[in-house]
């Protein structure tokens, strides 16, 4: 009778030994059912959230969008100088870059042009029809028209080529390290449209003791008469 009270009264033991052994193997444990009621809610919450904050999104891509056009490192606006009412330099505006595929360039400008300005050829010494010209007014760019150069800094340098010590607007030239035929040069280009110019030494008359020498193909001219009329079509 003892042993059965003995094993009797170790029944009751067992069954919670088993109880509290089963909990603590399940302990930290989520059922599936506890499970697919959280992840609902977590995909519900998701769902509003996003369903807020789309509309905002649209418009912070919207403002960036503008603020890429508008920002000054947007390469496809140039900072540039056009001809002012008096026929000098006007104000610094923003004008969109002049792009042309090589086709495009080579039908506008010419085949001996086009190996210049978009080739970055150089033309023959003593050749070029605006080597010798003495007239006043403004050289522009073949490419795209930017003013660039202006009689007033032209000068005779004897290397048969026209040469200026100094630029119309300095914002309209763009100067880059060319190191081609083994040599370092600094290489003049127009900021507008990117055009090969020529080249700038540092062997120049004063007061800049510069010599920028350009290619007469990369340049038209414009004389005093023309730069006033298009100056006076400025103030109007």
């Amino acid at each position: 009778m003892g042993t059965q009270l003995s094993h009797a009264a170790g029944s009751p033991s067992q069954e919670r030994g088993w109880l509290i052994r089963e909990d603590r193997e399940t302990k930290g444990h989520l059922s599936p059912h506890l499970w697919a009621t959280f992840f609902s809610l977590l995909c519900y919450g998701l769902n509003m959230q996003l369903r807020h904050l789309l509309p905002a999104a649209l418009l912070l891509s919207m403002v960036c969008c503008m603020s890429a056009q508008n920002s000054p490192g947007n390469t496809n606006i140039v900072a540039v100088r056009l001809i002012g009412p008096n026929g000098n330099p006007g104000p610094v505006v923003q004008s969109p870059r002049v792009v042309k595929t090589d086709a495009e360039w080579e039908k506008q400008l010419g085949s001996g042009a086009y190996r210049v300005l978009r080739a970055k050829g150089t033309e023959a010494p003593f050749c070029g029809n605006l080597l010798d010209n003495h007239k006043d007014g403004v050289y522009f760019c073949a490419g795209c028209g930017l003013p660039l150069f202006a009689s007033s800094s032209k000068f005779n340098s004897g290397t048969g080529w026209p040469s200026f010590y100094m630029p119309f607007a300095s914002e309209n030239i763009t100067e880059i390290r060319d190191v081609s035929l083994g040599m370092a040069r600094t290489e003049i280009l127009c900021a507008r449209c990117d055009g090969h110019l020529g080249h700038v030494f540092d062997d120049g008359p004063a007061p800049t003791h510069l010599r920028y020498c350009l290619n007469s193909v990369s340049l038209i001219f414009k004389d005093e008469a023309e730069v006033k009329k298009m100056g006076a079509e400025v103030a109007r």
